[in-house]
């Protein structure tokens, strides 16, 4: 699992809080599924597990930044 936030060894595209900001990056442009969505961070981001890429959407949509409907994820 990824940590959450970034330190003197850990920078900060590895982190929860990076892979959420990625992420937030790519819904920028369009809504997306899940799958969608995890295939496309894969690209930008070949080092990230599916295990970090969850922790990232459940913070996003803790903190009601993304909108779930339908089965698309959607920034609010």
């Amino acid at each position: 699992m990824a940590e959450i936030y970034p330190d003197k060894f850990t920078p900060l595209n590895r982190t929860v809080v990076g892979e959420a900001a990625s992420l937030l990056a790519l819904l920028a442009h369009r809504s997306m599924s899940v799958g969608q969505l995890f295939v496309a961070h894969r690209e930008d981001a070949p080092f990230s597990t599916y295990d970090s890429f969850a922790a990232a959407l459940t913070l996003l949509y803790g903190a009601g930044a993304i909108n779930v409907q339908d089965q698309i994820i959607r920034i609010r």
